[in-house]
């Protein structure tokens, strides 16, 4: 990635309005085995239609969909620059670009780049460039972003 003059904003893994972030490929409505074996990737999180789980905070679910998940969240990637995050997926993934657009002539299947922010102040957010979206494109994968705001009693206004 050029850290380009024109860009506002650089690349900074001390992101200062972070917290912390993180990007996951996202795939919905198909066996996660079957995304599993396709794509040569061990998911991070997955569920079936049917199969209870234990959530975090040990309550059970049952699954009402299958979901396939692979997440920068406890990966080597300790960067709070969501670009670096994303880079990392895309990296991963794109070398299985024959693979995942198989995937997607799969009848209602649903994938995107799934992100969320979680802000340190309530002010700011992140950023993307043009190789990040071009990436994304040529993959065919949409992006969506969740932002996170934890109040901790910080008055921005003077």
């Amino acid at each position: 990635m050029d850290n380009l003059s024109s860009r506002f904003t650089a690349i900074n893994d001390e992101y200062g309005t972070c917290e912390r972030t993180e990007a996951t490929l996202a795939i919905y409505n198909i066996d996660p085995d079957v995304v599993t074996k396709k794509l040569n990737i061990i998911c991070t999180s997955s569920q079936k239609i049917g199969i209870p789980k234990i959530m975090h905070g040990g309550v059970e679910r049952i699954g009402t969909k299958n979901t396939w998940l692979y997440s920068s969240e406890g990966s080597d990637v300790k960067s709070k620059d969501l670009r670096i995050h994303i880079n990392w997926l895309l990296d991963k993934i794109e070398p299985r670009r024959l693979q995942l657009k198989q995937l997607q002539q799969f009848l209602g299947v649903k994938m995107t780049i799934r992100c969320v922010w979680w802000s340190k102040y309530g002010d700011g957010g992140p950023t993307l460039w043009p190789e990040q979206m071009k990436r994304m494109a040529k993959l065919n994968l949409e992006w969506t972003l969740s932002f996170v705001f934890h109040d901790q009693g910080i008055d921005l206004i003077d």
